[in-house]
């Protein structure tokens, strides 16, 4: 991991946070300016009432002097006061409509192949906990912590210069102290950063196990098997491994507070001594010392607070470059052409030309050196057993991974040659995971927040889902789920695939491509979606994937794939005449039913 500077991420985070508002500057430095005065004033006030009694100028006088002062006190804690609101109200809008929605838009935008890898689901959490927690630190302390070191770095610079007037080896013992917090503070920071993997791991590990204690789709496992015990058992486990971390951390941290308890005991020798020989001398009287006093006092705590405030914007930098890395993070660049989508001939003729495809840390090609020509109009069946390939072939296909050698055609163009939004605009999918938002059924349709109604319609009714959706009481507008509305509409399995297909049937792609898309269905209603499917996909050059081989009978072609190549290739009654890999599998998959039919009739008799 890239790991930026302190300073570094906080400018990096101020031009953020003045782009999203430019007022920031201002409001900071009023806040900073009131924090500032306010002990300067603390110090005056007890003064100011000693030199009013040990002065002369009787009463009025004094009850002039110090009822000013209290009322400027007063005046400026309320205009602090009012400005930590602005800032605190600021910070938090930031985080939220600038770090977390900025995250979300980089995870939807971002390549499809890095999000989906191992390593960037890894980074993605480490992001998103320094984000979207603010109890992780991350964001949300280093945006806090500008005003506090800024401040105490002003305010040293202040009263460290009157204290260099009253006795220049009081700066001494206080260089001496802050030197010592330093170098107990880089112990700290050392042991942070050799164990951050490993407190990253275990952080995932709990937040996984946290999230899946109580989702739903556990729920059955974890009751019927009793799983509760080992669930907790897991989790103390993940919480002890993060406690070690943190006494650890503790024990190098009391260090810095022993040298600070030494230092301000040094300290408070020889400002006493230096105060009190001035004031017995007669240099000094009882209102300078009292003023004095009140200065080194201020003055070490402004020390203690940016040595800890440092020490902090040094700890919280360290997983805050989680944050940053990957929002800094940059696509592989490909080069695209300009060929237009809208330029593609309906259905349109798709090739692949040895085409390789190796996952990251794979040792062997997923897609190995494959060749496939889909003429147009044509609906070609993909099967195989797992892990043969076929959904790589399909993302390859779709555009959400690029391959690392050969090449795909639309209409001769190559995919390179299409921007990849105007490439994604060609193919329409139903995926056999199918996605639905919590919001309505016709913006999940749509995909968007206003759209054709008409159009839509049209679409559930070809995707033989009018007659349920026009049921609900609110029809279109009925929301999916009941995570954001409480009317919210469950869909069964098989719903949600129609739901699927119309959303690709109202895209109108010219390249169809459906991964699964009768897993969820019965036998009648996977039949009629496969009716549906052929009339619907008479304009489309068509991609299917299916384990019921069966089913692929209404394709022109079937494609057999074994360890990323195809094998076999044509129609279904032509594989299963030459009797290879093909005809075999069939046969395993209908015997099972020749047989379980068989037993439904033996009961029968």
């Amino acid at each position: 991991m890239k790991r930026h500077s302190a300073l570094s991420n906080e400018i990096w985070l101020l031009r953020r946070l003045v782009k999203y508002e430019k007022r920031f500057p201002l409001l900071l430095s009023a806040l900073i300016a009131m924090k500032l005065l306010l002990p300067f004033l603390s110090t005056l006030l007890p003064a100011a009432a000693v030199a009013a009694l040990t002065r002369g100028g009787g009463m009025g006088r004094y009850l002039a002097a110090i009822g000013g002062l209290m009322a400027l006190y007063a005046g400026c804690t309320f205009l602090r006061d009012w400005l930590e609101n602005r800032n605190v109200i600021l910070r938090g809008n930031f985080r939220q409509e600038v770090c977390v929605a900025g995250l979300m838009k980089k995870a939807m935008t971002m390549d499809y192949s890095l999000l989906e890898s191992a390593e960037g689901q890894r980074e993605l959490a480490a992001a998103k906990n320094m984000a979207g927690n603010p109890m992780a630190g991350g964001v949300n302390e280093l945006v806090y912590i500008m005003e506090p070191w800024l401040r105490n770095l002003l305010g040293i610079l202040l009263y460290g210069a009157a204290a260099a007037v009253l006795d220049w080896r009081i700066l001494l013992v206080l260089a001496g102290m802050t030197a010592a917090n330093c170098a107990a503070a880089s112990l700290v920071r050392r042991y942070e950063v050799q164990t951050q993997k490993e407190r990253a791991q275990g952080y995932r590990e709990r937040d996984y196990l946290v999230r899946q204690s109580d989702n739903p789709a556990n729920g059955k496992d974890v009751r019927l098997y009793r799983m509760e015990s080992w669930f907790m058992d897991s989790l103390r486990t993940a919480f002890q491994r993060l406690w070690v971390y943190r006494r650890k951390r503790e024990r190098r941290r009391r260090l810095g507070l022993v040298s600070d308890t030494l230092f301000l005991a040094l300290r408070d020798i020889l400002a006493y001594t230096v105060l009190v020989s001035a004031f017995l001398s007669g240099e000094m009287d009882a209102a300078g010392f009292t003023f004095s006093l009140g200065v080194l006092s201020t003055l070490t705590m402004w020390l203690s607070e940016f040595i800890q405030t440092h020490d902090n914007l040094l700890y919280y930098s360290i997983g805050f470059n989680h944050f940053r890395n990957f929002m800094d993070r940059e696509d592989p660049v490909h080069e695209s052409g300009d060929a237009k989508a809208d330029a593609v001939r309906r259905p349109p003729r798709v090739e692949l030309r040895d085409v390789t495809f190796t996952y990251p840390e794979a040792k062997t090609p997923a897609i190995d050196h494959l060749s496939l020509t889909l003429e147009p109009g044509e609906k070609v069946a993909l099967v195989g057993l797992n892990g043969a390939g076929k959904t790589t072939l399909v993302k390859l296909l779709s555009g959400l991974y690029r391959p690392d050698s050969g090449e795909i055609l639309i209409d001769g163009v190559p995919a390179e040659q299409f921007d990849p939004k105007a490439y994604w605009e060609l193919v329409g999918t139903v995926f056999q995971d199918v996605s639905l938002l919590p919001f309505t059924i016709g913006e999940n349709v749509a995909g968007r927040e206003r759209y054709d109604r008409d159009r839509v319609w049209d679409a559930l009714d070809k995707a033989g889902l009018r007659e349920a959706v026009n049921a609900l009481p609110k029809g279109l507008d009925a929301s999916l789920t009941q995570q954001m509305e409480k009317d919210g509409v469950e869909l069964s399995g098989g719903q949600r695939q129609r739901l699927a297909f119309a959303r690709a049937l109202l895209k109108d792609a010219p390249i169809l491509i459906l991964d699964e898309p009768t897993a969820a269905l019965d036998p009648l209603a996977e039949a009629d979606l496969y009716r549906k499917y052929a009339q619907e996909t008479a304009d489309k050059t068509s991609v299917f994937i299916s384990h019921r081989l069966g089913s692929t009978q209404f394709c022109h072609r079937v494609a057999y794939m074994e360890g990323g190549r195809i094998t076999e290739m044509g129609s279904h009654q032509e594989l299963l005449a030459r009797g290879g890999a093909y005809a075999k599998l069939f046969e395993v998959q209908s015997s099972w039913y020749k047989d379980k039919k068989e037993g439904q009739t033996h009961e029968e008799n």
